[in-house]
C-alpha cells in the first residue's frame, strides 16, 4: 500500500481535521460509561485497579481479523517527570524503585525471550498471513529507556481531569511528545518492530476521551500513531496512584505500586504484539488475549509464596512476579504461559463489492469442492450462485439470481449470505455472514457495515489541497481507500481521540472515482469458530457533496452519498448528496433524459420522466463520472376502502418492500444487528398483503428506491347514507397529505360506477370522471337504494376504490 509522506501534507490534514471536527467535539466531560475495552482507537484498556470490573471476556476464542502481529520487538521506555514531578523511590531497604522495577521487569522479559515459562509464550500461537507468532522481546535500559524532562504542555492546552487532578495530558499530547523524542530520523525505531512504553508519574492523569481518563476509566492502553514519520506503535501507563492505592499483598517483589504497573505492561505488551493496528487478533466483542483474563484479575494457581507472603505465578530471570493470565485459543481459556505455536488458520475469504450480483473467495486450501452462495432476505432465500473451487481453492465471481434469473445485488445491513461447501463429509463449514453492523461498531464493540461505511466519510477538496476523513476506524477491519490510483491505509492512520483517520492528498475532482473497502473477520459462529474474513467495497461520494442522511455516530459531517429516487405517480427523479451548484444529467440506455442543477441541500430534480417499472437510469456529475444508477421497481397497487394491506398489485419480487435504512443501527449485543430484519416483495411478485403506510421499494442495485403516493379520495357526493330527492351532480375530490395536516389537491382523474343495491346489481350509470369543477349530473334514478363505486387511477396504473351507499327518495 501507498504511504503518506511527511511535512506540508501532516499540516494540512493537521488543519483539515481541526475544522472537521471543531463543530462536533463536546465542550465538557460526559459520565464515564459502563467499561469497554476500547475507546475509539485506544486499545485493550485495562479497567481500573482500584475498582476492578468483569471486563465480560466470554469464553469464546479470539479470531484474527486480517491484519498484522508484531515480531522481533524492541521494547522502547519513556518516563516523562519534567521538574516539580518524579517516580517513586524505594519503599524498603533493598527493594528497587518504580522505575529501577519496571526496567528490571522488562529486561526479565528480553532475557527469557522465546521460552515458554510465562505468560508472553502466548504469543508464539498468535501470528497471521507471515507466519506463526513469536516470543521474540529485546530490551536494554541502558539504550532503551529515556529519562524525558521536557515540561507538559500548557496548562490551557490540557485535559479536564474528572478527579481534579491539576496536570492532566491528552492521548494526542502523548504522541506528539513521543514523536518529537524519537525525531524524524529514528524510523529504525519505528514500525511493528519496536513498542514504545509511556509512564507517567503519579500526580499526572491522562484522557483518550472527554471524560474517560486513568483516575475515572483505565489502568492503562496502546495504541499506534502516524504523524508523518512513519507507523509508531505505543502504550500509556499511567501511574496507579493516580487512581487507587495498590495494597501489599499482591507484590512479590515488595514495591505494590511498581508491581501494579508490571500488571498492567504484561497486559498491554501481549495485546499490542498480536493486535498493533486494531486489525489483530480480537474476540467479536473487542477484547484482545489480555482483556478476556482481566477480570479479577485471573492468575492461575500461585507457583509460590515471597516472604512477605505474597502469592506470585510467574518467575521470569529468577524473579518473582504475580501477572494476570493471558487468552489463548489452544486451551479455550486464560492461562499462566503455553507451548503451543500457530499461524493463523486456513480462513474463508468472501469479497463483496456494494450493489453487485458478484461474490467471489476462497476456502483457505488448495481443494475443490462444490460452492453455493445464497442471498437471504427476511428468512427468506432471494438468490442463489452455484459454482466449484479451482485447484488452489477460490472461486468466482459468481452471480446471484433468483428462480426467474433476474439478478439480485448485496449492499444492504439487512442482508445475509449463506455460503456452503459440498456438505458431504469432511466437507468445509458454511459461512454465515451478517453484512450489516454486528453490535456498535462506534464503540469498536463489533464489525463495520454497509451503511457506516457509505455514512462514514467526509472527502473535502480545496484548490490543491485535499482531504478524506474516515470514521470510525478501529475495529473496523483493514481498510483500504482508492483514491484513483492512490492507495491508503485509513487502518494505518486512525486517530486515537476521534476514531477518525485524515488522509491528505492533492486535488480530488469530481471526475475521480473513489472507494473504500474493511476486510474484517465477521463470520464466527459455532460450526466456524475461527470465522470468515470478508472484504467488502463500496464507493465514496464527489468532494463538497452534502449528506442527506446525518450520523450523529461520528465527530464530523460526513459529505454525501449518491441515492435516486423515483416517484412513478409523477415521473419524476429526485437525487440526493449531491454538491450544491453542481451540474447532473440523468440517462437511460446512453440517452440524456435531463439534466438538473443541485440546489443548496445538494439534491437534483429531474420533472416530467419518460419512466415506467422496469427502467434503468444513471445519474452522472458534469466529468462525466457515474455516481449512482437506479433500476425503478415494477411497482403497481390496488388500495380498497381505508384498508392498511394492498388489495391487489405488482411489485419488484426480492426486493426489500418500505424506505431504505437512514441511520446507523448499532445494537448492545456483538454479533447482531438488522440482519434478517424487514419485508420483502414476494417471489411471486404478488402485492397483496403488504402495508400501505409506506408504498416504496429499495433499489439493491444502488440503495435508492422506488416511491408511490396513491392519492386519497377525499370526499365524495353524495356521501356515505345521504338521501337525494330526484337529479344531482356526483362528484369526488382526489388528495395527498400536505403540511400540517393540509391536503394539496392531486387532480387525478375518479371514475364513478352507480348499480342498483338491490339482488340483480344492475348498473345504471357510468361517468369516467368525477373529479371536476362541478362534478356530473346524474339524473333519471328510481326511489331505490344504490351503491357507488368510486375508483381513482392514476398514470401509473394505481388505483384507489370507495364504496358508498345512497338512496334516491320519490
Amino acid at each position: 500500500m501507498h504511504r503518506q509522506g511527511a511535512g506540508a501534507r501532516v499540516a494540512v490534514a493537521a488543519a483539515l481535521l481541526a475544522a472537521l471536527l471543531a463543530a462536533a467535539l463536546p465542550g465538557s466531560a460526559a459520565a464515564a460509561a459502563r467499561f469497554r475495552p476500547r475507546i475509539g482507537f485506544a486499545l485493550g484498556l485495562l479497567p481500573s485497579g482500584g475498582a476492578q470490573e468483569i471486563a465480560g471476556g466470554a469464553p469464546i476464542p479470539v479470531v484474527y481479523h486480517g491484519g498484522p502481529v508484531m515480531r522481533d520487538v524492541t521494547l522502547h521506555t519513556v518516563f516523562w517527570a519534567p521538574s516539580g514531578y518524579r517516580f517513586d523511590g524505594s519503599p524498603a531497604p533493598g527493594v528497587p524503585g518504580y522505575q529501577a522495577l519496571i526496567e528490571q521487569f522488562l529486561s526479565d522479559v528480553a532475557h527469557d525471550s522465546g521460552t515458554g515459562s510465562s505468560v508472553f509464550s502466548v504469543l508464539s500461537q498468535y501470528g497471521d498471513r507471515g507466519g506463526p507468532g513469536s516470543y521474540g522481546i529485546s530490551y536494554n535500559p541502558a539504550v532503551d529507556s529515556i529519562v524525558d524532562a521536557d515540561p507538559y504542555p500548557p496548562a490551557s492546552s490540557r485535559c479536564a481531569s474528572p478527579s481534579g487532578v491539576a496536570t492532566c495530558l491528552t492521548d494526542l499530547e502523548l504522541q506528539r511528545e513521543l514523536d518529537r523524542l524519537i525525531g524524524p530520523s529514528g524510523a529504525a525505531a519505528r514500525g511493528l518492530s519496536n513498542i514504545w512504553l509511556i509512564l507517567l508519574p503519579p500526580n499526572v492523569d491522562t484522557c483518550t476521551a472527554v471524560g474517560s481518563c486513568a483516575s475515572n476509566a483505565y489502568a492503562g492502553y496502546h495504541s499506534a500513531f502516524q504523524l508523518g514519520h512513519g507507523e509508531t506503535v505505543y502504550a500509556v501507563i499511567p501511574d496507579p496512584l493516580i487512581e487507587y492505592t495498590p495494597t501489599p499483598g499482591t507484590d512479590p517483589e515488595g514495591n505494590p505500586e511498581a508491581e501494579s504497573t508490571v500488571d498492567t505492561l504484561a497486559h498491554e505488551m501481549v495485546e499490542a504484539i498480536t493486535d498493533p493496528l486494531g486489525t489483530g487478533w480480537m474476540d467479536p466483542n473487542g477484547f484482545e488475549t489480555g482483556d478476556k483474563c482481566e477480570s479479577g484479575p485471573q492468575t492461575g494457581a500461585p507457583l509460590g509464596y515471597a516472604p512477605d507472603g505474597s502469592p506470585y505465578n510467574q518467575v521470569i530471570d529468577g524473579h518473582e512476579y504475580l501477572i494476570q493470565d493471558m487468552w489463548s485459543n489452544a486451551r479455550g481459556g486464560c492461562v499462566q504461559s503455553s507451548a503451543a505455536v500457530a499461524s493463523i488458520p486456513p480462513l474463508h475469504t468472501v469479497r463483496l463489492r456494494q450493489f453487485s450480483a458478484a461474490v467471489s473467495g476462497g476456502i483457505g486450501a488448495a481443494r475443490r469442492v462444490p460452492v453455493e452462495v445464497t442471498l437471504i432476505r427476511s428468512g427468506i432465500a432471494v438468490a442463489s450462485a452455484r459454482g466449484r473451487t479451482r485447484a488452489d481453492g477460490r472461486w468466482g465471481p459468481l452471480t446471484l439470481r433468483d428462480r426467474a434469473g433476474r439478478p439480485h445485488a448485496v449492499g444492504d445491513d439487512r442482508d445475509v449470505l449463506r455460503i456452503s461447501y459440498g456438505g458431504g463429509p469432511g466437507s468445509p463449514p458454511p459461512d454465515l455472514i451478517a453484512t450489516g453492523n454486528g453490535g456498535n461498531p462506534f464503540t469498536a464493540s463489533g464489525w463495520t457495515g454497509w451503511f457506516d461505511l457509505d455514512h462514514g466519510y467526509a472527502v473535502v477538496s480545496r484548490g490543491s489541497r485535499a482531504a478524506v476523513l474516515v470514521g470510525p476506524c478501529s475495529q473496523t477491519g483493514v481498510l483500504t481507500l482508492a483514491i484513483g490510483r492512490l492507495t491508503v491505509s485509513p487502518t494505518d492512520l486512525c486517530e486515537t481521540e476521534a476514531d477518525a483517520a485524515l488522509i491528505s492528498a492533492s486535488h480530488i475532482g469530481s471526475g475521480v472515482p473513489l472507494t473504500l473497502s474493511s476486510d474484517d473477520n465477521r463470520g464466527s459462529y459455532l460450526l466456524q469458530p475461527d470465522g470468515t474474513l470478508v472484504d467488502m467495497t463500496v464507493s465514496l461520494g464527489e468532494p463538497n457533496s452534502v449528506p442527506a442522511i446525518g450520523n450523529g455516530q461520528l465527530l464530523f459531517r460526513p459529505t454525501g452519498f449518491p441515492t435516486c429516487t423515483a416517484f412513478l405517480r409523477i415521473g419524476a427523479v429526485r437525487c440526493v448528496g449531491l454538491v450544491p451548484g453542481a451540474r447532473y444529467a440523468l440517462a437511460r440506455g446512453g440517452r440524456v433524459l435531463g439534466r438538473s442543477r443541485a440546489g443548496r441541500a445538494g439534491a437534483a430534480e429531474f420533472a416530467g420522466m419518460p419512466i415506467a417499472g422496469g427502467d434503468v437510469v444513471s445519474l452522472f456529475n458534469a466529468a462525466g463520472r457515474r455516481l449512482t444508477g437506479l433500476h425503478i421497481a415494477r411497482l403497481r397497487v390496488s388500495i380498497v376502502g381505508d384498508q392498511t394491506t394492498i388489495a391487489s398489485g405488482t411489485c419488484q419480487p426480492g426486493d426489500y418492500w418500505g424506505r431504505p435504512q437512514t441511520s446507523p443501527q448499532p445494537s448492545a449485543a456483538i454479533g447482531l444487528g438488522i440482519g434478517g430484519s424487514g419485508r420483502i416483495c414476494p417471489l411471486s411478485g404478488r402485492a397483496a398483503g403488504l402495508p400501505v403506510a409506506d408504498i416504496a421499494q429499495t433499489d439493491d442495485f444502488s440503495g435508492g428506491q422506488t416511491v408511490l403516493q396513491v392519492p386519497a379520495i377525499e370526499s365524495t357526493s353524495p356521501i356515505q347514507d345521504e338521501t337525494l330527492y330526484g337529479a344531482f351532480y356526483a362528484s369526488a375530490q382526489s388528495g395527498l397529505p400536505g403540511p400540517h395536516g393540509a391536503t394539496a389537491a392531486a387532480g387525478v382523474p375518479i371514475s364513478l360506477t352507480i348499480a342498483d343495491a338491490g339482488s340483480g346489481g344492475a348498473v345504471v350509470f357510468r361517468a369516467a370522471n368525477v373529479d371536476t369543477a362541478r362534478g356530473v349530473q346524474v339524473s333519471g334514478l328510481p326511489p331505490g337504494a344504490y351503491v357507488a363505486r368510486w375508483v381513482l387511477r392514476d398514470r401509473n396504473g394505481d388505483t384507489r376504490t370507495v364504496m358508498t351507499r345512497f338512496d334516491e327518495a320519490a
